[in-house]
């Protein structure tokens, strides 16, 4: 399980190997694992196999039960990955929970976001927590079973046509938006001369000053808000 759930941090989230390393000593060391097993308010689902006597797991899932029964850790081999392993695992934690409320708490840093899966699943966004592991604290957001979100994601500045940004005036597309943690971003299109579309425009605050990877994730420099992206994509299916 150590293993699984180190292959799968590096590969699948954005994590530096310092933090990598601290979830690992946290929640996967002997002592945390010995202790998540015999916890009796949680449960541990695996895929195996066992070959001329040697076992292999290929993925966990572990759920903390209580009014709701949530998903804490989801974690396949990246080796695996593609045959509906996680797929699995979900269907057997609803088999299991038939009567029970199922949540999910989502490391942010989780490459493709935290999203369709879930909804996959009858999961909906339902807010934003943080979570301490080993001394630092991690973003993570909370998805919930026939819940919605908290907020609805609309924008809180009016929208305008265009902005100016660099000298040159540029229109804002008022039909082609990303949604933020506060509200949606809105495309800004390219002049003439360019490429490519510009930006974005933070509906939260008003400003155009925002930056983008290449993981889809989006953050506004002057207020904060931010988009990630919507798919959790080969990382778990």
């Amino acid at each position: 399980m150590r293993a699984i759930a180190r292959d799968s941090l590096q590969s699948s989230y954005s994590l530096s190997p310092q933090q990598i390393k601290t979830i690992l000593e946290e929640e996967f060391d002997d002592t945390s694992l010995k202790d998540l097993l015999e916890d009796t308010d949680t449960m541990v689902f695996v895929v195996d196999e066992t070959v001329d006597g040697t076992e292999t797991v290929y993925a966990f899932i572990t759920v903390e039960v209580g009014t709701r029964a949530t998903i804490r850790w989801l974690h396949v081999d990246p080796e695996a990955r593609g045959k509906g392993i996680a797929t699995g695992l979900l269907n057997r934690v609803r088999k299991e929970f038939v009567e029970t409320p199922i949540s999910a708490c989502v490391l942010d840093e989780a490459v493709e976001g935290g999203g369709n899966f879930l909804k996959g699943f009858g999961l909906k966004e339902s807010g934003h927590d943080q979570i301490l592991l080993g001394g630092e604290e991690f973003d993570v957001t909370m998805f919930s079973e026939g819940q919605k979100t908290e907020t609805p994601n609309e924008p809180a500045v009016p929208i305008p046509e265009s902005v100016t940004v660099d000298g040159a005036s540029r229109s804002v597309n008022r039909d082609e938006s990303l949604p933020g943690r506060e509200a949606p971003f809105f495309t800004v299109s390219r002049v003439d001369d360019e490429e490519d579309a510009y930006g974005y425009f933070c509906s939260q605050c008003g400003s155009t000053d925002v930056s983008a990877d290449g993981q889809g994730r989006l953050e506004c420099g002057d207020c904060g808000n931010s988009h990630l992206a919507d798919e959790w994509g080969n990382a778990y299916l």
